[in-house]
Order: C-alpha cells, then structure tokens, then sequence
C-alpha cells in the first residue's frame, strides 16, 4: 500500500492551534470572495445548504492496477447540509468515488464524515492554478472525536 499526500491549499499542520485555525480559515474567506463559480441549482439537490468555509482534511483510496494508493491533503468546506458537502480541493477526484473528509468541530473536537464524489468542476484561480468544486453525498457518518 503506498501513500501519497497532494499538494497543500493552504500551509497547515496538525500542531496548528484552535485559534490559528480559526484564523487561517478567516483568510481563507477572505481569498475566495467573488472567485468561486455558482454551485448546481437547488433544484438538483435535495435539501438547502448552509455557508460553512474552514479548512479540512480528507483520505481518498484509489486502485491503481494492483496497488491501493491513499491519498491526503487539505480541502476548502464551502457550504453543507446534513447530507452533503461542497468542497474546494486542489486534486479531481474520480464521480462516485468515497472521500473521507475530517472538519473541525470545537476546540479539540473533530467530525469525520465519509462521502461519495457526484460531480467535480474545474475551476481556474489566479493565486493557486487550477482547483475543483466538488459536490459530496453523505454515505457514513458523522463520526466526532478529539484530536490533541
């Protein structure tokens, strides 16, 4: 099995602080004003979603011939609703394939939710190349736990 970790969104580790984070998601809103395309209609989805940008973590497992390949990176959450997710990531994950995906909760606290991939969209920035808005169904959890 090997492992390989796409390129960073955003510089981010896990001894990042609660307050840098914070912070590091304010900056992030701040960057992606007026730049992000419009998501598919509400009327191709089944419930409304709410405004939620902080950055978060995800694990794709890919097969590639006979090898499993996990891959992690940092995403962008736009907005979700309690049975989905627009996220901002910067490698195009295959339609129907399942991507865990870790969001900050509280303090020490974390949501881990696994979802499945129903459309990714190419989109050109000028700061960071290209990146992809990527629509996710809830197929398992939430899941909370702490994270010290």
């Amino acid at each position: 099995m090997a492992t390989r970790t796409s390129e960073k969104i955003l510089s981010y580790s896990a001894a990042v602080t609660p307050r840098e984070q914070k912070a590091a998601s304010k900056d992030v809103d701040h960057r992606l004003t007026g730049v992000l395309p419009t998501a598919p209609s509400l009327g191709q989805r089944c419930e409304a979603r709410v405004d939620s940008r902080h950055l978060c973590s995800y694990e794709m497992i890919e097969a590639i011939e006979e090898f499993v390949v996990i891959e992690q990176g940092k995403a962008i959450t736009l907005n979700r609703s309690p049975e989905g997710m627009l996220l901002f990531m910067r490698q195009a994950p295959h339609v129907m394939q399942m991507i865990e995906v870790r969001t900050p909760r509280s303090r020490w606290g974390r949501t881990m939710n696994v979802f499945d991939i129903r459309w990714v969209r190419p989109v050109q920035v000028e700061l960071f190349g290209h990146l992809y808005l990527v629509g996710c169904r809830r197929m398992f959890g939430p899941c909370h736990y702490l994270s010290f």
